[in-house]
């Protein structure tokens, strides 16, 4: 599991909802929350400044237990 998993869930926000906060396409979110596909830097940063991260932006993505 993604942090990003766990934080979506803390904030009791659907993937679809952060999608949008962020302007990422709901699939992509899908598969970035899922490992799938890579945030990449710029798209990274918009999800984690959507969703108020503080920190590193790619600690957001790291694996963590479920």
């Amino acid at each position: 599991m993604l942090r990003i998993e766990q934080e979506l869930k803390k904030k009791g926000l659907s993937q679809a909802k952060a999608a949008r906060m962020c302007d990422v396409n709901e699939s992509s979110m899908s598969r970035i929350v899922r490992g799938v596909e890579p945030p990449y830097p710029k798209r990274g940063q918009r999800i984690a400044d959507a969703l108020e991260w503080r920190g590193d932006w790619r600690e957001l993505f790291a694996e963590v237990e479920g």
